[in-house]
């Protein structure tokens, strides 16, 4: 009996490389978010250990933790912003949702910002998730996704 493999599309591989470029995007922006918040959580640290040295007032300190709390949900709102929608993107796009082709647009437009490799993914994911080929790819993979529920 001979085996048969599965031999993926130049759709499927379009999709895999496009999850994959969101995929390095989400940890970029991740990583990136995380180092600025250590660095602005040790200057208010910093500033608020100097402030209380200085004039000798111990409530000084709590500008470092307004400060670090401040920055912490800043850099929070922007991880919402642009470390979400790659993930998710990615994830979607690598199971083979069909709501990987929506994460998909929206994580393109929010790398769209980085030259030059995000605004060549942007355009490499747009043309494939808005073209006919990644339409028909999700397409397809919706009324898969549907017949399995029915079962």
């Amino acid at each position: 009996m001979a085996s048969v493999s599965y031999q993926p599309t130049a759709a499927d591989q379009t999709n895999r490389i496009i999850a994959i470029g969101f995929g390095v995007f989400a940890a970029l922006y991740a990583f990136t978010f995380l180092l600025l918040v250590l660095v602005t959580v040790g200057v208010f640290a910093g500033l608020g250990v100097t402030m209380t040295r200085e004039t000798g007032d111990n409530t000084n300190a709590g500008i470092a933790v307004l400060g670090s709390v401040l920055t912490i949900v800043f850099y929070a709102v922007l991880a919402l912003i642009f470390v979400l929608p790659p993930a998710l993107a990615c994830w979607k796009m690598l199971k083979r949702r069909p709501a990987g082709r929506r994460w998909g647009i929206v994580a393109a437009l929010s790398v769209a910002p980085i030259l030059p490799l995000g605004t060549a993914l942007t355009v490499f994911s747009l043309k494939f998730l808005i073209g006919a080929e990644g339409r028909l790819f999700y397409q397809n993979l919706a009324i898969i996704s549907n017949d399995t529920l029915l079962l």
